[in-house]
């Protein structure tokens, strides 16, 4: 198409509704743009506000930063708050500066705001000519902003070495690269499990069928023919996981399946079933999609998986923190196995290799690459030694970051030299980009702990946040995706407050991969904050995929630290600094008020003298204005983080009671008893006392000081080696009726149904009643909130069962008719179960089985 000339030209796209074929051709000379008139705005505003894709939204905003009118700029004002106009505003107001100061001196909103303070300082000999052509409201605006006292600059002296002369400005001398030749590692491969790994990975979740009514002999008949080239993957990994070991283990060494859907969740069991024998399947699919898979090569050694997770540390940023896990677990044999590629000719390789090795002596393993080496002869040592002694702070890439002309240090945070010595100046805070921009997951550049230890920690935070929005207001361009990066190296529990919402919709905005980005930030972080809300994750969000990963970082944190998952659970309840008795004060000078919490940890607030308020009173005149307001912004986070908090406690203990989990005497009474807010749940509750063999001895509460009270009220203590868990009804019998007007006579609301809980006996005519219902899928998906899922998907993606996992180590199914597309939830509006059993169950899970069927099909 030829380019257009004439503002009537332009005008002629107005009856194409598909008019975006000439937007691709689209050359406005400048005599266009000069002449182009108001007729023309309304077009490519309709079609701005209708641009189905990034790529055409990017392009008619940059046709409309163009174009010299107040029209024009007056339309990306009014969509500032939208992705992508942020940037081409910016290109707008440094083309026409007066225009832009002018306009947004009258555009409201935060965003308008932040965007006119910038602009005020950056053009300050522009105010007294815009001032003299605005009204007087817009007046006070810029007057207000132009004449407003500057943030405090820090001197240069004051600033550290790195900020003032970084090494990428002035030149470096390459170091010279060793060769050392005819090195090789041959190092067999191993398996190296981490404490409760195996059993963790033995009881995946992932449950898979035979279907098509093939027999285990035809499945492995298939894959002994086509080594897994063909057929039904499904039966395939069903084989490998549970089938007759007769027919699995002499196919595992060449199976190599062309389908990897839900490798992550099939390979595990597989793994823990067979050992070093599944390293060449789980090779072949970790290869083939690094991104879903690589973490099942975590327990495996050897010098093919070293190379591998080098190459993947220095290329895909999706498995780099599995390559630093992997490293970090396995040192002795990754520096063995990279030793010889980061000696041998220059290339791809060996960059990668060195890398590799730096990653490890930074993770505090120097000593250990330097006895690998020394095991190759002096030469090798030599050679590495060099390498280790490089200065860390001249580790840069041979084409540096380029800053991306969003990031306007105007637009960001200003970043205050610890002990109130000043904000970096701008040069500097340019400096920090570049270390950050430099840095990885879990590879910070050197540089930046030194400016860490220089600037205040809240504000260095507060500074990576708004450097995250500008990203965000840009459209988040992957090419700068080290920003995401960057709130994992110095961000704070605050950040993972303001980070979490996105976390948990960005799947559904078609951003699963910066999602899961997230889970590493928050696992990367590994604050109590940030375990627990990596934890919430985990419990309660909408996409399964998410929610699975989530589960599988909580595994790897518990495996590090020799804990099962539910024991992490039990100590990923932070405190929030509340008093023993599970209060908080706080302080606003004059006045103090003091924080409660009710059964379902809802916070309340009391006045000096005890009386409830309806909320927390904002700070006034007569308050201290340091303690006053930071009291207010403290009580803010808390309401925050005990409600994300509350729900997945309650559900927990209620899940502690229906799956019969049991406490020591020292955890019950440290972990929930001692806990400053768990205990507002704990002494809701009735607990059991069991023996060594599991059966019940007793029940008590906890009385408001913490001591222990049976059914009595008599003062009761824990025997020696007795367990404790949350009592089922139907296990206290005649006792029932007795601890039920206990908790009447004082008043105790319970945090979910205990005492009256509906219990059932097995009844047939009442599960024949749950079978013929018609139920609502989406009620059947809300199951999972009681710890049930949805089975696998098989053809066009239908889940046709959903299982739970009952005592026993066995799984009870119950088959969906017609099934749930995954997906596409809208497929059917209801479902019918079938094959509903509660045989050979015990009582307590039989009688919880039917509840849950039964609410849903009321």
């Amino acid at each position: 198409m030829a380019a257009i000339s004439t503002p009537e030209q332009l005008a002629l796209i107005a009856g194409h509704v598909h008019a975006y074929s000439v937007l691709h051709s689209l050359a406005l000379p400048a005599t266009l743009i000069d002449g182009v008139g108001l007729e023309a705005l309304p077009l490519l505003a309709g079609l701005l506000d209708d641009a189905y894709s990034a790529d055409n939204e990017r392009r008619l905003l940059g046709v409309l930063a163009e174009l010299p009118s107040d029209a024009a700029m007056r339309a990306l004002l009014d969509r500032l708050d939208r992705k992508y106009t942020q940037p081409a505003f910016m290109r707008a107001a440094a083309r026409f500066p007066r225009r832009a100061m002018r306009l947004l001196a009258t555009t409201g909103g935060k965003t308008a705001d932040l965007l006119l303070r910038a602009h005020v300082h950056s053009h300050p000999d522009l105010v007294p000519e815009v001032l003299a052509t605005v009204g007087d409201a817009a007046a006070e605006r810029i007057d207000k902003l132009a004449n407003a006292a500057p943030v405090a600059t820090a001197p240069v002296e004051a600033l550290p070495e790195v900020l003032v002369s970084p090494p990428w400005s002035r030149s470096r001398k390459a170091r010279k690269q060793a060769e050392v030749s005819g090195l090789a590692c041959d190092d067999e491969p191993a398996l190296v499990w981490a404490p409760g790994e195996r059993d963790n990975w033995r009881s995946c979740h992932a449950r898979y069928e035979r279907t098509y009514n093939q027999t285990w002999e035809a499945v492995a008949a298939q894959i002994a023919e086509t080594g897994g080239a063909s057929g039904y993957w499904g039966n395939e990994a069903a084989l490998f996981v549970s089938g007759p070991e007769r027919l699995a283990a002499p196919l595992i060494g060449t199976w190599r399946p062309a389908d990897r859907w839900g490798a992550a969740e099939w390979l595990p069991p597989i793994i823990a079933r067979f050992g070093l024998a599944a390293l060449p399947v789980a090779l072949d699919c970790a290869r083939r999609s690094p991104a879903t898979v690589a973490q099942v090569l975590l327990p495996f050694a050897g010098p093919e998986i070293a190379v591998l997770m080098a190459d993947w540390l220095a290329r895909l940023k999706s498995v780099r923190a599995i390559a630093l896990a992997w490293l970090a677990r396995h040192p002795e044999a990754a520096a063995r196995a990279l030793i010889p590629a980061a000696l041998g000719k220059p290339g791809a390789a060996r960059r990668q290799a060195e890398q590799a090795l730096t990653a490890l002596a930074a993770g505090g393993e120097r000593d250990t690459v330097a006895r690998a080496a020394a095991g190759y002869g002096p030469d090798a040592e030599a050679a590495i030694a060099d390498l280790l002694a490089a200065d860390p702070l001249d580790a840069l890439p041979a084409k540096m970051p380029t800053l991306p002309k969003w990031a306007d240090v105007a637009l960001l945070t200003p970043i205050h030299l610890r002990g109130d010595a000043g904000a970096l100046p701008a040069a500097a805070v340019r400096h920090v980009m570049t270390m950050l921009a430099l840095s990885r997951p879990g590879q910070p550049y050197a540089g930046l702990a030194l400016v860490q230890r220089a600037c205040d920690p809240h504000s260095l935070a507060n500074f990576g946040w708004s450097l995250f929005q500008r990203w965000q207001a840009a459209g988040y361009p992957s090419r700068e995706g080290w920003v995401m990066d960057a709130l994992g190296l110095i961000g704070d529990d605050e950040t993972v407050r303001r980070l979490t919402p996105l976390i948990r919709v960005w799947p559904g905005e078609n951003a699963y991969a910066r999602a899961v980005t997230g889970l590493d930030l928050l696992a990367g972080l590994g604050s109590d904050v940030a375990l627990m809300h990596l934890h919430g994750i985990a419990e309660k969000v909408k996409y399964s995929g998410l929610k699975s990963r989530a589960r599988q970082k909580l595994d790897e944190v518990a495996a590090e630290l020799g804990l099962t998952p539910q024991e992490l659970a039990d100590r990923l309840v932070p405190d929030f600094g509340l008093s023993a008795d599970g209060s908080l004060t706080l302080d606003y000078g004059r006045r103090r008020f003091v924080v409660g919490f009710d059964e379902q940890l809802k916070p309340y607030v009391a006045d000096g003298a005890g009386k409830r308020l309806k909320n927390l009173p904002k700070p006034g005149v007569n308050d201290d204005p340091e303690l006053a307001p930071a009291a207010y912004q403290r009580f803010a986070g808390l309401k925050k983080d005990v409600r994300a908090v509350a729900s997945d406690n309650i559900r927990r203990l209620e899940q502690a009671m229906v799956g019969r989990r049991r406490w020591n005497a020292e955890d019950f009474g440290r972990l929930l008893v001692g806990h400053p807010l768990l205990w507002h749940i704990v002494r809701r509750l009735v607990w059991g006392i069991y023996d060594s063999s599991g059966e019940l001895t007793g029940a008590l509460r906890v009385a408001e000081d913490r001591s222990f009270a049976d059914v009595e009220d008599d003062p009761l203590t824990l025997p020696d080696g007795a367990s404790v868990g949350v009592v089922h009804p139907l296990e206290l019998g005649e006792s029932l009726p007795a601890w039920a007007e206990v908790f009447a006579d004082y008043e105790i609301l319970q945090p979910f149904p205990q005492l009256g809980r509906e219990t059932y006996e097995p009844d047939q005519a009442l599960i024949a009643e749950i079978e013929a219902a018609k139920i609502p899928t989406g009620a059947v998906v809300g199951l999972e909130r009681r710890g049930w899922r949805r089975g696998a998907p098989q053809d066009a993606g239908i889940q046709g069962w959903i299982e739970r996992d009952v005592p026993g180590g066995r799984t009870l199914t119950i088959s969906l008719d017609p099934g749930i597309a995954i997906g596409y939830l809208d497929f059917a509006e209801e479902q019918s179960l079938i094959g509903v059993s509660v045989e050979g169950l015990d009582p307590i899970t039989a009688s919880e089985i039917i509840r849950d069927l039964r609410e849903i099909t009321r």
